[in-house]
């Protein structure tokens, strides 16, 4: 009888404590960086509901607070993510992904934020390698008008190989054929950071002036621009008070004057600044908007025989890890080499070896045009 009551016990138990571990909370997915992959907004609310309810039932840590934050940030919550990372640099004051993470939510609310630099420093003091500290940093260093600090932030980028293979040479390319003294506007983080990390970091075509777009609409980076290189001050005063328009602005005073030849990276939306594509020539991975230009065949030539392209179609890259990076790579060369490819003053032959190489990485990335260039590709070969 006792035995009975005692398996019956042991029995209850077990069924007890294989409930708990049914039921207890497993660690939510990680939070992707944008850059690395960008979900929907309803998933990042998801996300924000698990991780808060893993948090509830393990206790808080730096990393799960970080990708509480992460959640709330990309869910437009902006105020739960500044508690968030504060409440993770506090737990864990020499974490450098939580310092990280809590200086760019503040950059982000404050774009001149001397705590954010603080914090950034220090996480590059503890970890001069972590890369979305150093990424960060540099950030922070181009919107606060620290423009040489931004280059070494940049340059130790390049030297800590942060920047991935297929990235840096898409920045090489978009400054190798660019005319002595240009201006290279770029749109996000990977298109500024990259060659002005090439420009510091291998002494690449330092004459080429790197200016995002969306940074124009701080005055504190403009006027920093303009003290550096006073010939992109404009001649004629841009208003002040223009916030969002001000890149407009001072671009189009550029294009105007005309004191220096002024490309935009293919990465830029040209329709957003109110340009016509139709009135500018693309060169390789620029559009020219201002300054003499190749002819057709030079530029087919500096494309086929001077730009990095292998790393585009390089199987040994982690393109899984980054879809987003395969997306504009990808793109960015095949809808350049395509547009080239249909200039008049384009040979024949020249025109297929431009198309051969749009479809051998638009077949390696699944790009929809795919389908298109392999016509194209065929009709050359029936000439």
């Amino acid at each position: 009888m006792k035995i009975t009551v005692a398996l019956r016990t042991f029995g209850t138990c077990a069924a007890l404590l294989a409930s708990c571990a049914t039921n207890a909370i497993s660690q939510p997915e990680p939070v992707p960086r944008m850059s690395e992959r960008c979900l929907d907004a309803a998933s990042y609310v998801v996300l924000a509901k698990q991780w808060m309810e893993y948090i509830d039932s393990h206790g808080e840590t730096a990393d799960a607070l970080v990708n509480l934050g992460m959640a709330r940030r990309y869910s437009g919550e902006m105020e739960a993510a500044r508690l968030a990372g504060k409440r993770a640099v506090e737990l864990e004051p020499e974490n450098p992904r939580a310092l990280a993470f809590y200086a760019t939510v503040l950059s982000l609310l404050d774009a001149q934020s001397d705590e954010a630099i603080e914090l950034l420093e220090r996480c590059r003091a503890v970890a001069p390698d972590f890369a979305d500290g150093l990424i960060s940093l540099a950030g922070a260093y181009l919107r606060g008008g620290r423009l040489k600090k931004a280059e070494d932030a940049c340059g130790t980028m390049f030297e800590q190989q942060i920047i991935p293979r297929p990235l840096q040479d898409f920045a090489y390319n978009m400054l190798i054929g660019l005319p002595e003294g240009a201006v290279l506007v770029t749109n996000g983080d990977d298109d500024t950071f990259a060659p002005i990390a090439m420009q510091s970091g291998m002494n690449l075509r330092t004459d080429v002036v790197v200016v995002n777009r969306h940074l124009l609409n701080a005055h504190v980076y403009a006027d920093s621009l303009f003290r550096e290189h006073e010939l992109l001050r404009p001649s004629k005063t841009v208003k002040d008070g223009l916030g969002r328009e001000a890149s407009r602005a001072i671009i189009d005073r550029w294009l105007v004057e005309g004191k220096t030849p002024v490309y935009f990276a293919v990465t830029v939306p040209l329709h957003d600044l109110g340009l016509d594509t139709g009135k500018m020539a693309i060169e390789g991975l620029g559009w020219r908007g201002a300054g003499e230009g190749l002819e057709p065949e030079e530029i087919a030539r500096l494309v086929l025989e001077r730009y990095r392209l292998d790393s585009a179609t390089d199987w040994a890259f982690g393109w899984d890890l980054v879809p987003n990076l395969s997306m504009e790579v990808g793109h960015n060369y095949v809808a350049s080499l395509m547009n080239l490819a249909k200039r008049e003053g384009v040979g024949a032959d020249t025109r297929c070896r431009l198309l051969g190489k749009a479809l051998a990485i638009a077949e390696f990335h699944g790009l929809p045009v795919k389908a298109q260039l392999e016509a194209l590709v065929k009709k050359c070969g029936t000439r």
